[in-house]
């Protein structure tokens, strides 16, 4: 009875790391993307899941001509000013197409580039797309922009525009 108890500890510590190990890589891929993206949510929803987020408040304001793909009636956008984004107040832009979130840009600084490349290569694996202007990561709608230094979140309704802008960004 002992040996057996022996072997069902080392299986059920076994089976706990490789949970928790699981739970960290589907946690990290997620964890980077700040938790107030929700794709598809509305600029009032936004505003609401904002509230008390923005170290210095928020502005909603419209974006004409728009510059998104499919917009049939409006774009605008919701500027954060202070959303914590690795351990940092970071300006952050919510852009809303048709009434539905579909982009996201966070500004940082241009000393902040190897850290954050490592934070989005740590939780997204190997980029897809590099490129002078960005480095990408598809799979996970995500990408590093150089200049000026961003990290984009995109939704899948961008999908396939975003991937023939990182094919060819110029």
């Amino acid at each position: 009875m002992k040996k057996g108890g022996s072997a069902m500890k080392v299986f059920l510590a076994a089976w706990g790391a490789l949970s928790v190990i699981a739970t960290q890589a589907m946690a990290g891929e997620d964890s980077l993307r700040p938790e107030v993206i929700e794709w598809g949510a509305s600029a009032a929803d936004i505003e609401k899941s904002l509230e008390g987020k923005c170290a210095n408040g928020f502005v909603n304001r419209p974006i004409d001509p728009p510059f998104l793909q499919n917009v049939e009636d409006k774009q605008v956008q919701i500027d954060c000013d202070g959303l914590d984004f690795l351990g940092a107040p970071r300006w952050t832009e919510f852009v809303i197409g048709d009434d539905r979130l579909q982009m996201v840009w966070v500004m940082v600084d241009a000393e902040d580039r190897d850290t954050v490349l490592k934070a989005l290569q740590n939780a997204y694996g190997e980029p897809s797309h590099q490129t002078d202007m960005f480095t990408a990561f598809v799979d996970h709608r995500a990408a590093w922009r150089e200049e000026p230094p961003e990290v984009l979140f995109y939704s899948g309704e961008l999908d396939a525009g975003m991937r023939s802008w990182f094919d060819n960004p110029n």
